[in-house]
């Protein structure tokens, strides 16, 4: 059985941070593809105006993974439209890869609100979390208060894995570029060129 870990994000913009994680993750735990899934309006940022187009994010992810023999990119939730709710694309993933076991990436961090997903008891029971461990962040009462909720089985669906400390945010790149500071080695070397090639959160005076 195939074994895929979809890493989803509004990747505004993909950074090397994000690339450390996916590729200590894949290592760990051995999976046969990683699949980045850009989304198209994310539910918690939906308040957000300044987006790059969901065009540029798409481009700068598929020149981020170009590099990496297991990373992939998936067009689903663009191809889909509307507001990304992660149970539903899980849904379609399950319709396309039928014979696969698909984990999803998180953040350590997203533990401790991954009771508000949409309709999170249904994913526990479709998929596995792996969470990727962050500083400062204690997982395990994230995972407590689902125990809590939803009972003992739950922590077995929740797999912690270790990663790389980077202290890259998508937030820092895009204040550095509209300051007009460099941000040289916190993305790939394409991404910041098409960065820079697009002005994207730059500021045009």
């Amino acid at each position: 059985m195939e074994r895929l870990a979809i890493m989803g994000g509004s990747f505004d913009p993909i950074h090397m941070g994000h690339l450390r994680m996916a590729y200590a993750v894949q290592k760990q735990l051995v999976f046969d593809k990683v699949v980045f899934l850009p989304s198209y309006i994310p539910p918690h940022k939906q308040k957000r105006t300044d987006f790059a187009s969901w065009e540029d994010r798409l481009a700068m992810v598929r020149l981020a993974v170009q590099a990496y023999e297991d990373f992939t990119v998936s067009t689903l939730e663009f191809d889909r439209g509307g507001v990304s709710y992660t149970y539903d694309t899980v849904n379609f993933m399950q319709e396309l890869w039928p014979d696969a076991e698909i984990y999803l990436i998180i953040g350590e961090d997203s533990l401790t609100q991954l009771y508000t997903w949409h309709k999170v008891l249904d994913l526990l029971r479709m998929v596995h979390f792996v969470a990727a461990e962050r500083p400062g962040y204690e997982g395990e009462a994230g995972v407590a208060r689902l125990a809590k909720a939803y009972g003992p089985w739950v922590e077995e669906k929740i797999i912690h894995a270790e990663v790389p400390e980077t202290a890259i945010s998508s937030t820092e790149i895009r204040k550095r570029l509209k300051d007009g500071l460099p941000v040289r080695g916190m993305t790939p070397p394409a991404v910041e060129q098409y960065l820079y090639e697009h002005r994207l959160y730059q500021t045009t005076d």
